[in-house]
């Protein structure tokens, strides 16, 4: 059946420029190396997808809307759907001596950032800049390959993923646990000390919660948080058991017997409530 507004649903697309056939964007890695855009700090991969919420190019989202689980579409996306039609008024000449008073050699095909909008320098010619503050990909037909993996529907993995779209892609699920009473309609969080890692981590905090009061009201009131942090004498005797455990398997077999030291358990866990 077609999404709704407000369905969470995985999913996996490459868009290419219909002219050239040249990747602007894909979730999978094996593209994005092939087309020379990998970026080691985007998460490849089944990506969260929130209808309505706009984070996509219209025609993408779109599409989308009208797929089913598990279906695949190639489609054209024209370009008032994609990056929007080349605007001749966003292109604009900028003199020279204004670029090098802010520090900047204008050069053609330079990205620059000018009264907080980005902008492509397309010729330099004496004294004048022409700059064209259109989309690089402004009047371009878009062919997109999408695929509708999976449709989320319980709230420990609808809050899952809107943790893991905000954190670094070396956090995987492992990292974040998720579990959830429906008669309370409260979840518990737990995560694993590689999220400490990890700069701002209370600013991602505060953003899922907002997105999940804005997506799940209907089935959140409150989040629990757990951060857990083994203290060093913890990971020591953790490694002393392994070691001794191996000692005995090799006494079991014929070899020589190992010793076993009993040590204690010891763990910090930090409990933040947000509702």
């Amino acid at each position: 059946m077609p999404l709704e507004d407000g369905a969470f649903a995985l999913i996996e697309y490459t868009l290419r420029v219909k002219d050239t056939g040249r990747v602007v964007d894909t979730t999978s890695e094996e593209e994005a190396r092939k087309a020379g855009i990998y970026d080691p700090k985007d998460r490849y991969g089944p990506r969260l997808v929130i209808v309505g919420e706009g984070r996509l190019i219209p025609g993408l989202e779109k599409a989308i809307r009208e797929m089913s689980e598990g279906e695949e579409r190639e489609i054209e996306i024209p370009p008032e759907e994609a990056f929007g039609k080349r605007d001749p008024e966003k292109i604009k000449i900028i003199p020279k001596g204004q670029f090098i008073k802010s520090g900047v050699f204008p050069e053609p095909g330079k990205i620059v950032e000018i009264n907080s909008q980005l902008a492509v320098i397309r010729s330099v010619t004496g004294g004048r800049v022409v700059v064209d503050f259109n989309h690089p990909l402004a009047g371009k037909t878009i062919v997109a390959k999408v695929k509708v993996v999976k449709v989320l529907r319980s709230p420990e993995e609808k809050l899952q993923h809107l943790i893991l779209r905000r954190t670094p892609p070396s956090i995987t699920p492992e990292d974040v646990k998720v579990s959830y009473d429906a008669e309370a309609k409260t979840a518990r969080v737990e995560l694993s000390e590689k999220v400490f890692g990890i700069n701002d981590f209370q600013v991602v905090k505060r953003i899922v919660i907002m997105e999940a009061y804005k997506y799940m009201k209907n089935d959140l009131k409150a989040i629990e948080f757990v951060e857990r942090m083994r203290f060093p004498e913890e990971e020591r005797e953790a490694g002393e058991k392994e070691g001794t455990t191996a000692g005995r398997q090799g006494q079991e077999a014929g070899g020589e017997a190992g010793s076993e030291k009993p040590g204690k358990e010891a763990g910090g866990e930090q409990k933040e409530q947000k509702e």
